[in-house]
């Protein structure tokens, strides 16, 4: 159960971060955003301000499942359902995303993609080592 305790701390850790971070950049430096947005969307300012609207949303979801993650810590044996929910986030959800991302021109995807990958991978192996133990 300690990995599974680590594994919810470290992700929920990552995603309170990327969370934050997220939903703090548009208000603070939205030119700095702008910035990181695909070549085509950069110049226009409706498809900028749509990107920052889903873009609130989304860091929205990842402080609110950080919190969760945070939560489970204290008995992840009960939190195996959320659990198996958070992988199957990262593989069917996130890493999808990030790989349409890299193909719509996004830039600097492949480590984020890389670590939802590791998140998933990791989540996987360390619920299967707990059922058996």
């Amino acid at each position: 159960m300690n990995k599974l305790k680590w594994w919810l701390r470290i992700v929920g850790g990552w995603y309170m971060l990327i969370g934050l971070a997220g939903f703090l950049l548009p208000v603070f430096n939205p030119e700095m955003y702008a910035g990181g947005l695909p070549p085509a969307q950069r110049g226009d300012a409706l498809a900028v301000a749509a990107s920052m609207d889903m873009n609130f949303v989304v860091m929205l979801v990842f402080i609110v499942l950080s919190i969760m993650m945070f939560v489970a810590t204290r008995d992840p044996a009960r939190a195996r359902f959320f659990i198996w929910a958070m992988v199957c986030l990262e593989f069917f959800a996130y890493a999808v995303v990030n790989v349409i991302w890299m193909f719509r021109g996004w830039e600097n995807t492949l480590p984020i993609l890389t670590l939802h990958l590791l998140f998933g991978i990791t989540g996987f192996v360390f619920l299967r080592q707990t059922k058996a133990e």
